[in-house]
């Protein structure tokens, strides 16, 4: 049994007795010998280090950032805080699984998977959330679309002119680069 499959499988009999709970248009069970070779045949031969369908071209990913609250404005030290929530959707044809529905899997196995390099560049400092785990959500739909879902508190910079103080205006900006 591999590593990942004994992680979720142990996590989800953890969670729910008897079977792991997926979404889709309704919510149901799959029983560990439907989830085995599912995530089996997934990870067989899945290598984290490439990129999805690196022979065809760049990858296309859907962002979407909610911003929870801005926590903190310092004049000072020209930055502000805020605690962002970041979506992020791909398609990975390597991850592609028969039927209709999506797997939800533990925020932890997102080491075993392949993740854009997407960063905040005026970053001064940034933690992810893991109050009682780490903050991140990883849900596989069946036709290889990946939603990857993350909360971040980052300290960011933001260049202000203070000159007409204090009958200024300040706009800071919030980039992401990979």
């Amino acid at each position: 049994m591999s590593a990942l499959m004994h992680t979720l499988l142990t996590l989800c009999l953890t969670f729910k007795q008897g079977g792991c709970t997926y979404s889709g248009n309704h919510w149901g069970e799959w029983s560990d010998s439907q989830l085995q070779p599912t995530i089996q045949k997934l990870m067989k031969g899945y290598n984290r280090y490439l990129r999805p369908n690196f022979n065809e071209g760049p990858v296309e990913i859907g962002m979407s950032l909610d911003i929870a609250s801005i926590d903190a404005i310092s004049e000072i030290n020209m930055d502000y805080t805020a605690t962002i929530f970041l979506r992020q959707r791909w398609r990975d044809s390597r991850l592609v699984f028969p039927g209709n529905e999506s797997v939800s899997v533990d925020g932890r196995l997102v080491s075993l998977l392949w993740i854009p390099d997407t960063f905040i560049p005026d970053s001064k400092r940034s933690f992810l959330h893991d109050v009682t785990v780490e903050n991140r959500l990883i849900r596989i739909f069946s036709n290889g679309t990946v939603l990857y879902a993350l909360r971040i508190t980052a300290t960011i910079a933001c260049n202000m002119d203070l000159t007409k103080y204090p009958m200024d205006r300040q706009v800071c900006t919030l980039q992401l680069e990979s």
